[in-house]
């Protein structure tokens, strides 16, 4: 009996023990997934870290290509507008001034016989224009650009005007003249809009409007180019531009 009576009392104090053990357990446990947790946050955060150094990265080596690959396109349209140049140089003895390509069906009128003195006054037109050329090459590009105004000055309707006048807009951009430079960019579209360098000035334009801080213009110009000559190198060249604008 007294044995029973004793169990009796100690059963509270056993319930209190096993209730004790409990919360122990719960706690350590508790414990654990915290500190679980946390090394999974700080896992977590080193992968962020990690994650946005090699964004930063592969975005840096991105923007590089594209700048490079730019610059490569940019080179290849400078040799290809050389090698057309040299090309309408070519041209220029066989055909006459005014004349952009041969027309078989073009009558050609007479030239008239020059005035006495003519001849020791007004340079040689293909002597003029490759000596401006030249210049342009050599980076003499103030020298440049009074040849190439010479030469327009006295042959305005020669085949290679156009070429003349993009050269001018080509001598005060690589001086870095880009206001000089769309002017005389915009007079080649504006006077030779059917002629070989048109795209080129289209694109061109465009460079200086960016440079100058007129994206929007920028935008429009190089629209206006691939709307215009879709096929041209240039218009290649032009998307590539638009999606560098913000």
């Amino acid at each position: 009996m007294k044995k029973s009576i004793l169990f009796i009392l100690c059963l509270p104090l056993l319930a209190g023990c096993g209730v004790k053990r409990e919360y122990v357990r719960m706690r350590d446990q508790l414990d654990y997934l915290e500190t679980s947790q946390k090394k999974m946050e700080t896992q977590l955060a080193r992968m962020d870290s990690l994650l946005r150094v090699q964004t930063d990265i592969t975005y840096q080596l991105n923007a590089e290509m594209r700048t490079r690959w730019g610059s490569l396109n940019e080179r290849m349209m400078s040799m290809d507008q050389q090698y057309e140049d040299q090309q309408s140089r070519a041209m220029v003895q066989a055909l006459p001034l005014g004349s952009s390509k041969p027309d078989s069906k073009a009558i050609v009128p007479p030239v008239p016989p020059d005035k006495p003195g003519d001849n020791g006054s007004k340079p040689d037109p293909k002597q003029l224009y490759d000596t401006a050329y030249l210049d342009i090459t050599r980076g003499n590009y103030d020298l440049a650009i009074s040849g190439f105004r010479e030469f327009l000055k006295l042959y305005p309707s020669s085949s290679l005007a156009d070429n003349s006048q993009y050269w001018i807009g080509e001598g005060y951009y690589a001086q870095k003249k880009y206001t000089e430079a769309l002017a005389e960019f915009e007079k080649v579209i504006s006077l030779y809009s059917n002629q070989d360098k048109a795209a080129a000035a289209y694109y061109k334009s465009g460079l200086c409007q960016k440079e100058l801080g007129n994206k929007t213009a920028a935008r429009e110009n190089w629209q206006a180019l691939i709307k215009k000559f879709p096929r041209s190198p240039e218009a290649k060249l032009a998307q590539d531009r638009i999606k560098e604008l913000p």
